[in-house]
């Protein structure tokens, strides 16, 4: 009976996914106001695939009790996200808000398959930089001053750079600091200081000069990266900072010039760094290093055929045979055993995020809070394409996380902060649009009473 309900809810969670990413395609292209019934039955969708999830693992797990215990918890944590985003914030932007919960459910269900003890601490992580992110919308409207701090990024974001460099390495690059007790990989926090510094650097002046200033100051934030053998924060880096110099100066030629140095730099690094020589040898020939570097994405191939359609069945597969699975190769995981309809319709959501992200970019008037949102959107939507690139050996593997759905503290806080940064602005977006409408209003008002006069 037990295997009939794993087998039944396969084809459960692959349709109810492709119904949630329906709804939130349609959702983006319908009036506020009616949009009420697509919140509800996301939630409703979102809810049903995380109980199943959870029941599915209770019960493999001869019915342990600290699955339910654990389930129930992240179910008030869901609920009270929604919640509270729908008190404080009622002008946010709700399907970004419901689409981050669904990835989190994802996420939660799959990281408590590989190991619960790691489920567990990725919850608490994922609670306490919810309660902090709460507070950013409110900050981003009232402090004004952000705007004006371009400097205080660079330094900052330079400085938590450097100091990882003299940290022992993990997986072969130096990622993580250490301090007591607690692991911070900066460089996810880098990310958004970085997004914050252009911004704020642009918002200034787009004259040749600052322009020069501002990509000498990004080519050391990338340099750095890359003797760190964090190679994907580097890529992203290098992409982000592309397409924020072409929003600000309009210019495609800055454009064409960066993209002709970034090839040359990356032929170069290619000559000069081994691990950047390696991890492009291994990407074009893993089969010939199957027992030693190969290993890793040799298995995530294995495991991505392996899932077919349908998948495998929750706890049914063997994800825990890819090293590291539950970060680097989540989406290989998920695929095996949720199946490629699932994989889809999550690449769906998060494709979703980045147009919504570019939507409200588009309707920044300021120039600062339009740069941020679509440094942070491009940051969002790479991050993504590079995960799932390297899982399926498109491109070689950079070792980034899928936001929201990997384990990782510093992963999903940062996540949590870029999202709560782009409602913020969405935020006071509408609050713009609201005065302005008021304001049209009372114009044709007075122009009625004057006519009868």
């Amino acid at each position: 009976m037990q295997l009939v309900f794993i087998e039944v809810s396969k084809y459960i969670f692959a349709f109810l996914l492709c119904f949630y990413a329906a709804a939130a395609y349609r959702g983006a292209v319908m009036k506020e106001e009616k949009r009420k019934f697509t919140y509800a039955f996301q939630n409703v969708i979102m809810f049903m695939i995380h109980l199943l999830g959870f029941l599915i693992l209770y019960q493999l797990n001869n019915e342990d009790i600290k699955y339910l215990i654990l389930y129930f918890a992240q179910f008030i944590y869901l609920f009270v996200t929604i919640f509270v985003y729908d008190v404080l914030y009622p002008k946010a932007s709700r399907l970004l808000v419901n689409n981050m919960c669904m990835l989190m459910a994802v996420g939660f269900i799959m990281i408590c398959r590989l190991d619960y003890d790691k489920c567990v601490k990725q919850f608490l992580i994922a609670a306490g930089g919810t309660i902090i992110t709460f507070f950013i919308p409110a900050l981003l409207k009232r402090v004004k001053s952000f705007r004006n701090m371009g400097w205080i990024y660079c330094i900052t974001g330079i400085t938590l750079l450097l100091a990882v460099l003299f940290c022992t390495e993990v997986f072969g690059a130096n990622l993580v600091l250490t301090l007591g007790p607690v692991s911070v990989q900066p460089g996810e926090f880098v990310k958004i200081l970085f997004v914050m510094f252009v911004a704020s650097m642009f918002n200034k002046s787009t004259s040749f000069e600052q322009t020069v200033k501002v990509t000498v100051i990004a080519a050391i934030h990338v340099i750095i990266l890359v003797i760190s053998k964090d190679l994907g924060a580097a890529l992203i880096f290098f992409v982000v900072y592309l397409m924020m110099l072409f929003i600000a100066t309009r210019k495609l030629s800055y454009v064409g010039i960066g993209f002709a140095a970034g090839s040359v730099a990356a032929a170069g690094a290619y000559k000069i760094f081994n691990h950047v020589r390696q991890r492009v040898l291994i990407w074009k020939d893993p089969w010939s290093t199957i027992d030693s570097t190969g290993y890793q994405i040799c298995q995530s191939l294995f495991a991505i055929g392996m899932g077919s359609w349908f998948g495998s069945g929750l706890a049914q597969g063997l994800p825990d045979k890819i090293p590291v699975a539950e970060k680097d190769f989540m989406f290989s995981a998920i695929t095996e055993e949720f199946g490629a309809i699932f994989a889809v319709a999550l690449l769906l959501i998060c494709l979703n995020n980045l147009i919504l992200m570019m939507n409200i970019a588009s309707r920044c008037k300021t120039l600062f809070y339009r740069l941020v949102a679509v440094g942070l959107g491009v940051t969002y939507g790479f991050q993504v394409f590079l995960t799932v690139g390297g899982a399926m050996k498109m491109i070689p593997m950079t070792g980034v996380t899928l936001p929201f759905v990997s384990y990782g503290g510093s992963s999903i806080v940062s996540s949590l902060i870029m999202f709560a940064l782009i409602n913020g602005m969405y935020n006071m977006r509408q609050d713009e649009v609201e005065i302005k409408n008021e304001s049209a209003g009372k114009n044709t008002k007075l122009k009625k009473e004057k006519h009868k006069a």
